[in-house]
C-alpha cells in the first residue's frame, strides 16, 4: 500500500493518480484511492470533517486499501489523515508499505485549493501530526507529480526488491 497524505492542496491527489498511471504503464495491478473522492462515495455513511469524522473514515480508507491487497492490487492512498496513531497503525497491520508526505508552502496551497466552507480544516481549526517515519517526504510545490510519482514508484519498487 502506498499512503500519500498531506495538508489539504499540497498535491496528493495529482501525485496519486500519476502513481497509480505509471504502475499500470509499467503492467502493475493499482487501484487509487482518492480521499475526496472515498468521502463524496461514503457520504451517505454521515462522514464529516471534524476529528472524529476524520479518523473514522482514515480508518475505512486503510481497510479498503487492506482489501485491494489482499487481492494483489497495489492500492495508492490519497488522503490528508494527518493522525500519528493511524499511520503507526498502517505500518503494524501492512507488511508492504510505503508512506509519502507531500508538504509545500501555505500560499501554493491556496492557491490549489482554496479554502472550502465544509467544516473546519486540518491545518487551519484542527491539529494534525506531521508523520513521524514517513519514508519519502517531498516538496510538491517545487516537484511536479510525475516527477513525485516517478520517485514514489522508484522507492515502492527498492522495497519490493529489498
Amino acid at each position: 500500500m502506498i499512503w500519500i497524505t498531506g495538508l489539504p492542496g499540497a498535491g496528493k491527489s495529482s501525485a496519486a493518480a500519476a502513481t497509480v498511471a505509471l504502475l499500470r504503464h509499467a503492467g502493475e495491478a493499482a487501484l487509487l484511492l482518492d480521499g475526496d473522492r472515498l468521502r463524496a462515495a461514503l457520504a451517505p455513511l454521515g462522514g464529516g470533517y471534524d476529528e472524529a469524522s476524520r479518523r473514522r473514515l482514515a480508518s475505512v480508507y486503510a481497510n479498503l486499501a487492506g482489501e485491494a491487497c489482499v487481492q494483489g492490487l497495489t492500492a495508492v492512498v490519497a488522503t490528508v489523515s494527518l493522525f500519528a496513531d493511524v499511520h503507526a497503525n498502517n505500518r503494524q497491520r501492512f507488511a508492504r508499505y510505503l508512506e509519502v508526505l507531500l508538504v509545500c508552502d501555505e500560499a501554493e496551497r491556496a492557491r490549489r485549493r482554496p479554502r472550502a466552507s465544509a467544516g473546519p480544516e486540518v491545518g487551519h481549526e484542527l491539529a494534525f501530526d506531521w508523520p513521524l517515519a514517513a519514508d519519502l517526504r517531498l516538496d510538491s510545490g517545487a516537484v511536479p507529480a510525475a516527477q513525485i510519482a516517478t520517485r514514489i514508484v522508484a522507492q515502492w519498487r527498492a522495497g519490493r526488491d529489498a
